[in-house]
């Protein structure tokens, strides 16, 4: 082959026919020469320089076109290297740190380092990061997770790319030993790991590391994290229901972890954040906490008004900690606008006469809210707040309540409740100077089944309400803060009352506590009675006499309802003047307080109306630990029943949770039709309650799993009730009855968080034992990319063929076609 060099463009000669094809090319054309001269004669045409000429043109060209004249555009070999292997922690301690996390410290280093080593040195680069698997740094497009289908990248990828590290354990031996098959010293240069040596199993790691310096791979260290921190505190996880009823005071359960600061007391708040300049604007709860370290939790209460409220809830931080970062935990509190409905029972002196006119006072308080009368009766002091619905009686001389129709005074109106769903379609009931003698027996016994089980509120107000032969042998006499029985009826006098507890809900009559205490100082004199009632152990004394300390206003919490007694009047004519008379008006304050009551009385009736309601036999729970769940139903008549077919389905707490499986295992000795075969319950399966052992309600017990994952912080347990024949569809049970929903905490206490402080002393060992460095800066990384060995590869040659050009084949043509045109002109064709 001819070569002839121009710089790194040269010609070459690549024939397409083989000598021994020019060789029969030869012989055929020797052969076909004889032929046409033995039976055609000479030539005539040889006589013709001309023609002669152009034929040994035409046949030159042809010849060198397969002779094969290409260029040859030569490109030196690429430099090959062996890869470096970045391995980065991507564990929950790589969140810590002041300013920036150690996570972004470590992709922050990689990059400057690659940067100082230049664009020719920092390629055959491979990022991985583990945590409870070794994966990719970045899942490529497919979503597989196998180490081997990472693609090297010359720079890693930006913040936005990478999911944050979130992995509650560090299992740096167990992505080692699968590193261990795919590196060796001819294509490896070495194992950069970026971690803080929070890891767990740190001897098998060492004998790994080991193992690595014998393969002639080292493994070099970058101990991210500061070591001078003293320890952290951080808010792992929140249980706040995420809708309340306005001006109600609602318990939040925070849950913590702590380490280096045991013993040490701090702060929990719960504090309300500005929706339009988003900073804190008021502390609405905080409790002192002593730090027990390891996991623990703490219970605020918090109180919200009629406006959705965004929180943040605060572990203040202690000098010394590592981060202060993850000492809060946002959260959101929307307002439940199903309305409150109240049944008012009153009986007073001017009752008769108020009902008269009352249809007059209801449409004035309707149209004029702002007037001094336009709220002077209780039910349109209620009815002001539009989530509020107040269904008014009367009960004349001690007889039986009668509704009252505005539309309609003089017509015949219903009744009490005579059914006990009836009944349960409350939320309260105010006895407004009447007692329990104004409804039969069977009435008061569902009435007091309505506040012990189902969450309602009772309101009795008013001397005429308080007489102890109308408490005699009631099933609500028990239910009272006070005791009764040994008391005598005493004529009401007016009386200057004293607020025993001025935080309590009742008396939040405005948001600023000046002003509020401006109102409670203003409290006009009550029409209370004389009788001094002895106050049981378990209820909250909320006013005075001033005179004499005695009882003026006491509740308590009675199962899961709450009971309210005032001995001072606050319906009829007594409500009437003490709405003209408390505060300048038009304030409203004493109809602002009415519905404190009514809201604070409200609080636990939220399951009154329900047909299904669950519970759990535990606040949170730990992995491993049992957990049962209990569900009650209840019929039409809203009677306890267990006649329904009650299904559960779990489902993951949170939307962002991409996980498979929830962190209980499946019941044994139960048939699974699934098809799955985790030994987990897979999110969306469902699972039917069996009966409990008193036969009324319905209870399923499950096991937690010991290993949680980071997913594995609660769930939610959705159940429903069914009721007639199922289908043979697996998602079709019957008929629906009713629904509901139970959230399951669970506080896990993590390798991760047990110690935070950073291991470098371990990284250190790690390097020494594999013949590694310790890293300590960018350009000692960047050093490492440019000294790594070089192999230049076989040089990259684009051929193009010299004789494909257009002019070539277009003279050719016209060669060929002037000796055609030259013989016909001459005769000779």
């Amino acid at each position: 082959m001819i070569e002839c060099f121009l710089g790194e463009t040269y010609l070459s000669w690549l024939p397409a026919v083989t000598p021994r094809g020019w060789l029969a090319i030869g012989l055929v054309v020797c052969t076909l020469w004889l032929v046409l001269r033995l039976g055609f004669g000479k030539s005539r045409v040889r006589a013709s320089a001309g023609l002669m000429a152009i034929r040994a043109v035409s046949l030159t060209v042809m010849v060198l076109i397969l002779l094969g004249p290409t260029i040859v555009d030569e490109h030196a070999g690429a430099v090959m290297r062996p890869t470096m292997m970045y391995l980065y922690d991507g564990s929950q301690s790589m969140q810590l740190g002041e300013t920036t996390t150690r996570w972004d410290e470590s992709l922050k280093f990689t990059a400057e380092a690659q940067r100082a080593a230049g664009a020719s040195h920092s390629g055959d680069v491979q990022s991985f990061r583990f945590g409870h698997r070794l994966e990719p740094l970045v899942q490529p497009a497919t979503g597989s997770s196998d180490a081997a289908s990472a693609s090297s990248r010359t720079e890693p990828a930006t913040a936005m790319e990478i999911s944050p590290p979130d992995a509650s354990d560090s299992r740096l031996g167990d992505a080692m030993r699968q590193l261990l098959p795919q590196i060796n010293s001819r294509q490896t240069a070495g194992v950069v790991l970026l971690s803080d040596g929070r890891v767990r199993a740190s001897e098998s790691v060492e004998r790994l590391a080991e193992f690595f310096g014998k393969s002639k791979v080292p493994l070099h260290v970058v101990p991210v994290g500061h070591e001078e921190g003293s320890g952290d505190i951080a808010v792992v996880s929140l249980v706040v229901p995420s809708r309340v009823r306005k001006y109600t005071e609602n318990e939040l359960q925070v849950f913590l972890r702590s380490f280096g600061f045991t013993g040490q007391r701090t702060t929990v708040r719960v504090v309300s954040r500005n929706k339009i300049s988003d900073t804190e604007s008021a502390t609405l709860a905080s409790v002192p906490i002593t730090l027990s370290g390891g996991a623990q939790s703490a219970s605020l209460t918090f109180r919200v008004n009629e406006h959705p409220e965004d929180l943040v809830v605060i572990v203040d931080p202690l000098e010394g900690e590592l981060a202060a970062r993850n000492n809060g935990v946002e959260t959101r509190v929307e307002i439940d606008r199903t309305k409150v409905r109240v049944l008012c029972v009153e009986s007073d002196p001017g009752a008769a006469t108020q009902a008269g006119f009352l249809s007059q006072v209801l449409s004035l308080g309707a149209s004029t809210a702002g007037a001094s009368t336009g709220l002077t009766t209780m039910q349109a002091a209620l009815q002001a707040d539009e989530d509020v619905e107040c269904s008014m009686m009367i009960s004349s001389g001690g007889g039986p309540p009668r509704g009252f129709n505005p539309s309609d005074p003089y017509g015949k109106a219903a009744g009490f409740p005579t059914t006990r769903a009836e009944l349960f379609a409350f939320d309260c009931v105010i006895l407004s100077n009447v007692g329990p003698d104004v409804i039969d027996e069977e009435q008061a016994l569902w009435l007091a089944q309505w506040v012990e089980g189902r969450g309602g509120g009772l309101i009795v107000c008013g001397s005429g309400s308080l007489s102890p032969g109308d408490w005699a042998d009631s099933p609500l006499s028990p239910m009272l803060p006070i005791a009764i029985d040994d008391a005598s009826p005493s004529f009401p006098l007016p009386t200057p009352v004293d607020i025993a507890m001025p935080d309590h809900p009742v008396w939040r009559l405005r948001l600023e506590k000046r002003l509020n205490d401006q109102l409670i100082n203003q409290l006009p004199t009550l029409t209370a009675s004389g009788s001094n009632y002895p106050v049981k152990s378990t209820a909250d004394v909320l006013a005075t006499k001033r005179e004499d300390g005695s009882v003026v206003m006491a509740a308590h919490r009675v199962g899961r309802g709450r009971v309210l007694v005032s001995t001072a009047a606050l319906g009829g004519q007594a409500f009437s003047d003490l709405a003209n008379q408390w505060g300048s008006q038009p304030e409203q304050v004493a109809a602002k307080f009415l519905r404190n009551l009514v809201y604070w009385a409200t609080e636990g009736s939220s399951t009154g109306r329900r047909r299904l309601i669950a519970e759990s036999d535990k606040r949170f729970y730990r992995p491993g630990e049992p957990l049962s769940v209990f569900a009650t139903a209840y019929d039409e008549a809203a009677r306890r029943t267990n006649k329904y077919r009650v299904w559960a389905m779990f489902e993951p707490s949170s939307l962002d949770d991409m996980s498979l499986y929830s962190p209980l295992m499946w019941p044994d000795n139960v048939v699974r039709e699934s098809g799955e075969v985790s030994p987990r319950l897979a999110w969306g399966e469902e699972l039917m309650l069996g009966r409990d052992s008193s036969g009324d309600g319905y209870e399923m017990k499950l096991i937690l799993s010991e290993s949680g994952g980071v997913g594995d912080s609660g769930l939610r347990i959705e159940m429903t009730a069914y009721e007639g024949a199922e289908t043979s569809s697996s998602f079709d049970h019957g008929t629906q009855v009713d629904s509901t929903s139970l959230a399951i905490q669970i506080l896990s206490d993590p390798f991760e968080q047990q110690n935070p402080l950073p291991n470098h002393e371990l990284l250190a060992r790690l390097a020494a034992v594999s013949g590694g460095e310790v890293l300590e800066q960018p350009s000692e990384l960047a050093e490492l990319l440019r000294s790594r060995d070089e192999t230049l590869g076989p040089p990259h040659r684009d051929l193009s063929p010299a004789w494909n050009k257009w002019w070539l084949w277009l003279g050719l043509i016209g060669l060929l076609t002037g000796e055609w045109i030259w013989r016909k002109a001459t005769g000779l064709a």
